[in-house]
């Protein structure tokens, strides 16, 4: 069946992860589909998708075929993000989903690739209770 995805990560062996737009429920691209079809992070594609066998109990659906990889424009997410970064200095992912308006997953998946390659710094901060004094 023909239905419109949204690719939220992409491995290094080309194969990717998608959510089915009208339930939210996962989608596995093997590489071979995505071979060849410029499809990026954050993008909306039109894909033909049918039960998984494999593992359904984690994406319980596979991408058979890309049909359309121009449903939307590619956004640069990382230009988004470093913009959005150079106005107001940090951001969480929240807050950084909320004001680019990109899904969760997808911005998650955009930060943390620019942390792994240098590109962005993160930290984990913790909220101490204070202590009487």
């Amino acid at each position: 069946m023909q239905k419109t995805i949204l690719i939220t990560n992409q491995l290094a062996t080309g194969s990717a992860f998608a959510l089915l737009l009208e339930s939210n429920e996962n989608v596995f691209i093997p590489s071979k589909v995505m071979f060849g079809h410029g499809v990026r992070l954050g993008q909306r594609v039109q894909a033909i998708v049918v039960p998984n066998m494999t593992r359904p109990d984690r994406t319980p659906w596979l991408a058979v075929s890309i049909l359309n990889a121009a449903v939307e424009p590619a956004v640069d997410l990382e230009s988004l993000i470093l913009e959005e970064l150079a106005e107001e200095g940090r951001a969480t992912v929240q807050e950084m989903q909320r004001s680019i308006g990109k899904p969760y997953d997808v911005v998650s998946a955009a930060m943390a690739q620019m942390s792994a390659n240098g590109k962005l710094i993160r930290y984990i901060v913790f909220d101490l209770p204070e202590e009487d004094a």
